[in-house]
């Protein structure tokens, strides 16, 4: 068993390899005051989880060949909350339109109805300059019965896809997802509309599932790139390391979205 890892000595180190070894920005969005704005998101509404300004830019970069209005049409379409369906049911939809683009229909120069799809992730080069990368830790996020503030969101062109929820290492696993994921989910769903997958670690134990899945279907990553990749479960239960593997398996850049495009139903 490793000496006492604290929650946030965790999350620093998600935090400090996600930048050093894949390039992403980060944004730590903490303030005392729960509904203080001045969090640097740069949202206006805490019940906000999407970041507008972020998701718009990404949109213009990909879909020049769009009008400006066209693709304002396409955003208001993805961030619609779909109050009136189930989480599941919304998040399937959305995940569709982020994974094959969103339908519009407008005017071309030529005076002609023209159908086009506004992309909101560049799927074909996953690392290249058209995506941008951002891990926003401890982001108050106002629900229908106060704030949350999860431990680390991904996201990609201002699109939180990845839920990271930590304990200590001496706290069971389980309550990370009894506890934090479960209650989320009924506080906070809209953060879950766009959401791929879910990651939660306690260093001692890494375990990875849909925002659906049930505890007993989370699953232990052990395997940074090779299925036939020996483990030595013993060793990283003792010296606590069992978020690195899942952090080099799942978040490359071309690892995450290929997971998000092909792999997510």
């Amino acid at each position: 068993m490793p000496n006492f890892i604290s929650e946030d000595n965790i999350e620093q180190a998600i935090l400090k390899r996600l930048k050093e070894r894949f390039d992403f920005e980060l944004l730590n969005c903490h303030t005392v005051d729960a509904e203080d704005l001045n969090d640097g998101s740069g949202r206006s509404d805490k019940r906000d989880v999407i970041l507008g300004d972020r998701l718009k830019a990404a949109a213009l970069r990909l879909n020049p060949e769009i009008p400006e209005s066209a693709v304002d049409e396409a955003l208001t379409r993805l961030t619609d909350k779909r109050y009136a369906m189930s989480l599941l049911a919304a998040n399937r939809e959305v995940d569709g339109l982020i994974r094959d683009g969103i339908p519009v229909e407008f005017e071309n120069d030529q005076g002609r109805t023209q159908q086009e799809r506004v992309r909101v992730i560049d799927f074909d080069d996953p690392a290249g300059t058209k995506n941008s990368f951002l891990a926003v830790s401890q982001l108050w996020i106002r629900g229908e019965r106060g704030y949350r503030r999860p431990d680390i969101l991904i996201y990609v062109n201002g699109i939180p896809l990845v839920f990271i929820e930590l304990k200590n290492s001496n706290v069971k696993l389980q309550s990370a997802f009894d506890d934090n994921l479960t209650n989320y989910k009924k506080d906070i769903p809209q953060l879950f509309l766009t959401n791929a997958f879910c990651l939660l670690s306690n260093a001692v134990e890494t375990r990875v599932g849909s925002m659906s899945a049930e505890w007993e279907h989370f699953f232990k990553w052990q395997r940074a790139t090779d299925e036939k990749e020996k483990v030595d479960p013993a060793r990283i239960k003792r010296e606590g390391t069992s978020v690195e593997a899942a952090l080099a398996g799942l978040f490359a850049p071309e690892r995450l979205l290929d997971y998000v495009e092909n792999f997510i139903k």
